[in-house]
């Protein structure tokens, strides 16, 4: 996939910057690829859930971010990236020390952009998958 906008990886990291939320969770970007973003988080007592999992909102959370920023990867230079809807099916707990999101860009459009997303725990463990619609708004 070409990206549209060629400082991309600049405009991810910057927007990322200004996110404050992936910062509460502990999320940083550790790759960004024309069409793929990952984002990786820790283990934190203050994300966990009432059995000792990483809460359900933190993984989706993520996720949704590294889908919306892998669609970015891909926009024009000036544009911005809204989620339209996304699904997500947990295949296991979350349960690990890394946690690692990664979104990929399945078909980039003008409008709207399908992508897809993976969760894992410790670098192997497959917790979670994500389909997501991300709008692509061009500022005129």
């Amino acid at each position: 996939m070409k990206p549209e906008n060629p400082d991309f990886a600049e405009t991810v990291h910057e927007s990322f910057a200004r996110q404050s939320f992936m910062t509460t969770l502990g999320g940083t970007i550790t790759a960004v690829e024309p069409g793929m973003v990952c984002i990786e988080y820790g283990h934190h007592e203050g994300l966990l859930q009432q059995h000792g999992f990483i809460h359900a909102g933190v993984g989706t959370s993520i996720l949704d971010s590294a889908c919306g920023y892998a669609a970015l990867s891909l926009a024009p230079a000036g544009a911005e990236v809204l989620t339209v809807e996304f699904k997500v099916n947990f295949l296991r707990p979350a349960k690990g020390k890394r946690f690692s999101a990664s979104g990929q860009v399945l078909k980039a459009g003008k409008r709207l952009t399908v992508c897809e997303g993976e969760l894992r725990a410790d670098g192997t463990s497959l917790i979670a998958k994500m389909q997501a619609t991300m709008s692509i708004l061009v500022k005129t």
